[in-house]
């Protein structure tokens, strides 16, 4: 497999948020600890912090923190505001479709 082949097939995480509150830290590692438990296809997490690169969460369209981007090779899904709720977090990682 060529590394094109294997970027196209990776799935690719992407949690938007704003500064390094220990709330924000807390969703960071939530949000990191079900990516690897749920998906289980090759994966890369990225945590871009809105405030240090406002140019990247401009070209994603990112106009509230904290919000989850996940990238699948055919599919792109987000979900957007309170972290918390575990099984709203589970069921986007593991939709069909993703996982």
């Amino acid at each position: 497999m060529t590394s094109e082949a294997k970027t196209e097939s990776l799935f690719v995480v992407q949690l938007f948020i704003a500064g390094d509150s220990e709330q924000t830290k807390a969703v960071r590692d939530r949000v990191i600890r079900f990516a690897e438990a749920a998906l289980m296809k090759p994966h890369r997490v990225e945590i871009i912090d809105v405030l240090a690169n406002p140019d990247v969460a401009d070209i994603a369209r990112i106009l509230v923190t904290p919000t989850l981007v996940i990238r699948a090779p055919n599919t792109e899904r987000r979900l957007v505001g309170d972290l918390s709720d575990v099984a709203k977090l589970q069921l986007v990682l593991t939709e069909d479709g993703l996982d």
